[in-house]
């Protein structure tokens, strides 16, 4: 169960926590302090995130049956504004791409693991409807270019159902140097961010939800390539081309052989394009997240704009994110064995209201991009104060030490840095979903009450 659980919630990071130990540039610019007003958002945004410092986010598979009836969802947000919890994300569209609110676009989840849902039960309109009676914001979160899993050999999703996803579907490249269709290669279906036509879906999706639901937040989550074998299609390669105006392009020229580390397929020797080849990857993500940003503030101007990302700057341009403030230049800081002198260019940090990192290692003190105390460090002089910052704690699948470790990172975070979120309701709600067999609502109230005291 305990194994289920972590393949079906900790997609969205597993293919970088492999990297920790690679051969990655060691250096982590100093921490500064940080500024407490944000000219540059919203006063209304700012309050509502003051007001809002601790956040759980809800992975929609995970919990499903958990949050499957009216009965259900109020009993459990009970227990989760008892714990100090202001606010809940509330993941509506899952890996698979299914969604869980009433979609005239997508596809809904209805059925998973055995329980079904009521055909009128709204999974996003009830979870609002509760939260608000509890005093609980609710942000609504979607795995934005996800759209298939293959879950026990069931498959769900566009990129098995629609010939058009099918075709769209990422394609990574293997270590012998051959380019596979995704599906073929893993169990969850990524497509490639590049198409229009897939970012126009994706947008129909965001539309759909902003404008039907009376919302506080948005969060992008996937919003970025695999990894960093991805995603070596002719259409990617041919957009690559065109945009870094080459003659032509092959995917030899970006890296010449692959190997893998820690089983990911990685570069291992890199070509002479390479780097501008990262940088159309990052600038595509940027993009795309400008759109979405214009999107949301046409519908809402009033809410919050949020995005979440591995908190490992060092290594994150693997998956085209580079999550930095516009005014922060990696390839003068140290980092010019992957960024080039315009790379600074795909900084997305302004874009958004509220940045959520995820600081999920146990080790809590000491330098680097792999202890929580390096992460805060790191993140407060990459973002410049250009967003509202939230560390994160991956509850569940952290190899924590004892539960004093656990709460040492939420106090820890709580205290330096704006807020935190908590991953995820299912770690802590479920015994068998955490690594000390019981149910952990009075152990992580005791961290957010040491956390937030002071502040």
């Amino acid at each position: 169960m305990k194994r289920l659980l972590f393949y079906l919630i900790c997609l969205s990071f597993i293919p970088l926590l492999v990297l920790c130990n690679g051969n990655h540039d060691p250096l982590l610019p100093p921490g500064g302090d940080t500024l407490t007003t944000y000219p540059q958002i919203d006063t209304s945004i700012v309050r509502l995130l003051d007001d809002t410092p601790v956040i759980l986010w809800i992975e929609a598979s995970a919990n499903f049956s958990r949050l499957g009836t009216a009965g259900r969802m109020a009993e459990i947000f009970q227990k989760v504004a008892d714990m100090g919890v202001k606010g809940v994300v509330i993941d509506v569209k899952g890996v698979a791409g299914l969604v869980s609110y009433n979609s005239s676009v997508a596809e809904q989840l209805k059925t998973w693991n055995g329980f079904t849902q009521a055909d009128d039960f709204d999974y996003l309109r009830n979870a609002i409807t509760e939260a608000k009676k509890k005093g609980l914001r609710v942000f609504a979160s979607v795995c934005t270019f996800t759209e298939g899993l293959n879950y026990g050999g069931i498959k769900y999703g566009k990129v098995f159902s629609d010939p058009e996803f099918t075709d769209m579907q990422s394609q990574v490249m293997t270590v012998s140097g051959e380019v596979r269709k995704i599906t073929e290669l893993y169990s969850y279906g990524m497509i490639n961010p590049l198409y229009p036509s897939a970012q126009e879906y994706e947008m129909s999706v965001i539309n759909e939800i902003v404008s039907n639901y009376d919302l506080d937040g948005f969060v992008l989550d996937y919003c970025r390539y695999y990894d960093i074998c991805a995603d070596f299609s002719d259409y990617s390669l041919e957009k690559f081309r065109e945009w870094a105006g080459l003659p032509s392009v092959k995917s030899t020229d970006i890296v010449q052989s692959w190997k893998t580390n820690y089983g990911a397929v990685v570069p291992d020797i890199i070509g002479p394009q390479y780097k501008k080849w990262l940088e159309f990857r990052a600038m595509s993500i940027r993009d795309f997240i400008e759109k979405a940003r214009a999107e949301v503030k046409s519908v809402k101007p009033d809410m919050a704009f949020c995005s979440y990302s591995g908190a490992w700057y060092d290594s994150y341009y693997y998956v085209g994110v580079n999550w930095a403030s516009k005014a922060y230049d990696p390839y003068s800081e140290g980092f010019s064995s992957w960024a080039t002198p315009t790379y600074k260019n795909a900084g997305i940090a302004e874009m958004l209201d509220l940045f959520m990192t995820g600081n999920y290692t146990a080790t809590l003190n000491g330098s680097g991009w792999w202890t929580v105390q390096g992460q805060i460090n790191g993140a407060k002089t990459i973002l410049k104060n250009a967003n509202i910052q939230y560390g994160s704690v991956d509850i569940g699948n952290t190899a924590w030490a004892d539960i004093k470790n656990m709460q040492d990172a939420i106090v820890m975070i709580l205290k330096q840095t704006n807020g935190i979120m908590l991953f995820d309701l299912v770690h802590i709600d479920d015994p068998e979903a955490n690594h000390f067999d019981q149910q952990l609502y009075g152990n992580v109230k005791q961290a957010i009450d040491m956390g937030l005291a002071g502040k």
